[in-house]
């Protein structure tokens, strides 16, 4: 199933809505799928993974590998938000997980190609953490990113996110929203800072207590604010070492089995200060398993969304 002009064909009242409001599906560590054998250790890596790449290399990628689709399968499968994780070696940015990925501008070019014939999608690049970058070097990567999207950047000079419909981003040609987190220097105008869209991380290694921090953690939301569930598990040493011969695949599957339930009762929209949070975007290992089967999840709860304001439309008429 494509999912690739879901934005598009949301129903009118769904449009007009910010998309702080919807549920979209997002890809964590969005860019390891391009991990490959000659990928090196990278910044990021940990004591353990450094140890281990000296004699397993090929099992230490696959539990750094995130991702299988490349990014515009991730786009047609329905994916709108990106988890981007950059290091940077010899001037140069990457994508890394461990290990390093691909340059970082390699495939942005795929997305905004994707864009240019989907005016009416919108996708939200999460830089969520950096690895060996100065200032001088978050000085350039601002530089680059802001000229390679231009006038697709919705920035907030153009008004608070609660205003940032799919409707409003078509009539001001806005595509891309940009979240640069744990920056050491002020931000540009064009991106948004990491309170305007939380992205609580689980670090568990059980759905159970998975759950149990997704649940909670959603209550600390406010309404003017975009939000991530990340619906993923944090292995730690241990559990990797149990599973040494096996991958980070096998581990999504499992989450995305057990969590499933929670996921579908879950509902997306507005809600006041005093009402319970709603959910928003929701991020997961492997988009790819089961046909996309977790895209299709996330993007079905628009539909839940849909009706409950077509009843509430209908209180509203009955009332007066």
């Amino acid at each position: 199933m494509s999912n690739e002009h879901w934005m598009r064909d949301l129903a009118p009242e769904l449009r007009d809505l910010s998309i702080i409001n919807l549920a979209i599906p997002g890809s964590h560590n969005s860019m390891t799928y391009g991990i490959s054998r000659k990928s090196k250790i990278a910044p990021d890596a940990e004591t353990a993974i450094r140890r281990w790449h000296r004699f397993f290399p090929c099992i230490v990628r696959r539990w750094c590998k995130t991702q299988s689709y490349g990014v515009l399968d991730q786009l047609q499968a329905g994916v709108r938000y990106f988890d981007l994780r950059i290091a940077q070696e010899d001037g140069k940015f990457y994508y890394c997980h461990g290990v390093f990925s691909m340059e970082v501008f390699e495939p942005l070019l795929e997305l905004r190609q994707f864009l240019e014939t989907h005016p009416e999608e919108v996708v939200i690049l999460d830089l969520q953490h950096f690895y060996a970058l100065t200032v001088a070097h978050h000085q350039q990567l601002h530089k680059d990113l802001i000229q390679f999207f231009g006038h697709l950047l919705y920035s907030t000079v153009d008004g608070p996110l609660n205003d940032c419909s799919l409707n409003r981003c078509l009539q001001l040609r806005r595509q891309v929203v940009i979240i640069y987190r744990r920056c050491p220097i002020p931000l540009p105008l064009r991106f948004w800072p990491s309170f305007a869209w939380p992205t609580p991380w689980p670090n568990k290694a059980s759905v159970k207590k998975l759950q149990s921090f997704l649940e909670d953690s959603l209550l600390s939301r406010q309404p003017h604010q975009g939000y991530v569930s990340q619906c993923l598990i944090t292995p730690t040493g241990r559990y990797i070492a149990f599973r040494f011969f096996l991958s980070l695949k096998s581990t999504a599957k499992k989450v995305d089995k057990k969590l499933e339930p929670w996921i579908v009762e879950q509902v997306p929209g507005p809600f006041e200060n005093k009402e319970t949070p709603r959910v928003n975007v929701f991020l997961a290992d492997f988009v790819n398993l089961k046909d996309g089967q977790f895209c299709n999840l996330v993007l079905e709860l628009n539909s839940k969304l849909q009706i409950r304001m077509k009843e509430l439309d209908m209180e509203v008429e009955s009332s007066t």
